[in-house]
């Protein structure tokens, strides 16, 4: 399924429409200074797309000493909110694919983080306004690889499950997808990101 096939096309926000890695860890390690505590990036690298919740309790089981989780959560969630507003900037290939796709076929976001730090984002990204439906952790309850977000996003659109496409970036949301019977497209691939362009 291309995106021009599909009815209905849904993007993951951070690391596919928008690059983002680095902001999301130095909010993250901006909030656990706070606390006197700090996080390596190689760690962080190999869990992006855990939610915020998930990817903080896990820190804390393996943290020497206790944090105030709820108080990390919110401190990091503010502060990407904040930056992403100026420093959040966009994935060249698919953005330019939903810019594109604007008005051709319904096209949504979903998104495991907030919904203030996914429009946030957006809005940092120069996205904000191309996306009829935005789905976030907070709306769907359950974050990926549960389908609840991307299946939120697809009845919003009015478009069912299976004609709908998902670019994603992570193991988890390609499980989503996939989970929420649609058609999953990995963005690390070069393959992916060359069929994207000719779309």
């Amino acid at each position: 399924m291309t995106a021009l096939d599909a009815k209905g096309v849904i993007f993951d926000c951070d690391g596919t429409l928008a690059l983002t890695a680095s902001l999301h860890f130095d909010a993250f390690n901006a909030a656990l200074a706070r606390q006197g505590a700090g996080m390596d990036r190689a760690w962080y690298d190999a869990r992006t797309g855990l939610d915020r919740n998930d990817l903080i309790a896990e820190f804390a089981a393996q943290h020497e000493s206790p944090l105030d989780c709820s108080r990390l959560a919110a401190d990091s969630r503010a502060i990407t909110v904040t930056r992403g507003e100026v420093t959040a900037v966009e994935n060249p290939p698919v953005a330019a694919l939903a810019r594109r796709l604007k008005g051709k076929v319904p096209i949504a976001v979903g998104s495991n983080a907030e919904t203030d730090v996914v429009r946030a984002i957006l809005r940092g990204a120069g996205l904000d306004g191309l996306f009829e439906v935005v789905v976030t952790v907070v709306e769907a309850l359950r974050p990926k690889p549960d389908p609840a977000i991307f299946l939120l996003a697809a009845e919003r659109l009015r478009v069912a499950p299976g004609d709908c496409l998902v670019l994603e970036d992570s193991d988890q949301g390609l499980r989503a997808g996939i989970a929420a019977g649609m058609t999953a497209l990995d963005v690390r691939r070069a393959d992916v990101i060359a069929r994207i362009a000719q779309w």
